[in-house]
């Protein structure tokens, strides 16, 4: 039960931990990597900080869209 309110908990608000990467750029994506669970968090080059979580959904359904006009 722990380990569902845990996952419930990172997907609300995200990874919580401070050691990450710096902000890579692969396939017209960019992100961090937290190097203590993996989880890729997507980064921001505009304003050079982390994506809010409505802006995640937003990075999240433009990258779909572009995928699905790559086919």
């Amino acid at each position: 039960m722990s380990q569902f309110i845990h996952a419930a908990f990172e997907s609300v608000f995200g990874c919580r931990h401070s050691n990450q990467s710096r902000p890579f750029t692969i396939r017209r994506r960019t992100y961090k990597v937290c190097l203590d669970c993996g989880r890729e968090l997507p980064y921001s080059l505009a304003t050079m900080s982390p994506l809010k979580v409505r802006d995640r959904e937003a990075a999240v359904r433009v990258a779909g869209t572009a995928k699905a006009g790559a086919l």
